[in-house]
């Protein structure tokens, strides 16, 4: 792909303010999001009509974590705050009978999302929307026969925004559920910000955005002696957001990324699909790690 046909894809349809504002994040201490998990528990026991009262709560380094009855658990991760809470249901459970439509498994999750209270964790100038809806199914086959699909859970994943910018990384919340609509999880990645931006920021322009895109792409083919010309680069226009960058990494100040999805395909190869994120200001708020930079978390914890 050229050059100017790369700009051209990235910048389709793009229409972005001019400023955009930088929050702080709140941070809370160990206790304080212990004291959140807590909360998560009771509506979560309230939701699935039973009681967490009895419970091992173990806090280890970087994390808590909680053993419940009948199997279930729940975590924390002191970083950034981020919670999970597994009922305990069996993986094989609670099976869908039928692979049903996907409007009426988005109405399930959004009744437990309301069980859940999901809306009062979200504080002004934030605010949190329904993004999508993911199916988890099985099927199974021998010599003889083919059995399935089989629909075993539905998500619901759901989007915080602050202001006119989402919170862009995982899923803020994610719902998960079974049968009759049984919660089978809930995961829970927000952002607590103060009442008001600590300053304004000018954006780059898309154009510079997409030299910055390019530059990442290059290095990723640095090792391909093939002209980027050469290869099939299917990209997706590009997206503004604020950046969160995991349940394992803290987060202090909310600034804005441009955000690029890149597929290449090349010749009797699989596929290669990246998501490239640049800052959208001239000021760096907050430092990204490049490919390569870091280690991964597993091997940082076989390391420890």
């Amino acid at each position: 792909m050229k050059q100017d046909k790369l700009a051209e894809d990235l910048c389709r349809g793009v229409d972005h303010p001019d400023e955009v504002e930088i929050h702080a994040v709140r941070a809370f201490a160990v206790d304080e999001n212990e004291s959140r998990l807590r909360r998560l528990l009771s509506v979560t026991g309230e939701a699935c009509e039973c009681t967490y009262d009895r419970s091992d709560w173990t806090r280890k380094e970087g994390r808590t974590l909680v053993r419940l009855p009948n199997g279930g658990r729940a975590e924390l991760f002191h970083a950034s705050g981020a919670l999970r809470v597994v009922t305990g249901l069996e993986p094989m459970a609670a099976l869908f009978a039928s692979v049903d439509k996907a409007e009426n498994l988005t109405r399930l999750v959004d009744k437990a999302a309301l069980r859940l209270h999901l809306q009062e964790w979200v504080s002004p100038p934030g605010r949190l929307e329904f993004e999508r809806l993911w199916q988890i199914k099985a099927a199974a086959a021998d010599r003889k026969r083919v059995v399935g699909p089989i629909l075993c859970r539905a998500v619901g994943a759901y989007r915080q925004s602050i202001g006119r910018l989402p919170v862009l990384g995982g899923a803020s919340v994610a719902v998960k559920i079974a049968a009759e609509g049984r919660l089978d999880s809930i995961s829970m990645q927000l952002v607590e910000t103060h009442s008001e931006p600590v300053e304004t920021a000018r954006l780059i322009g898309a154009e510079a955005a997409t030299h910055a895109v390019a530059r990442l792409l290059d290095s990723l083919l640095g090792a391909d002696q093939r002209s980027r010309s050469d290869l099939n680069v299917k990209v997706q226009p590009l997206q503004l957001g604020y950046l969160h960058p995991g349940k394992r990494k803290p987060l202090r100040t909310l600034a804005p990324h441009y955000f690029a999805s890149v597929e290449i395909e090349k010749e009797e190869e699989e596929a290669q699909a990246y998501h490239l994120i640049v800052p959208a200001t001239e000021r760096i708020y907050q430092p990204l790690c490049f490919a390569g930079r870091e280690a991964p978390i597993a091997a940082q914890r076989r390391a420890a």
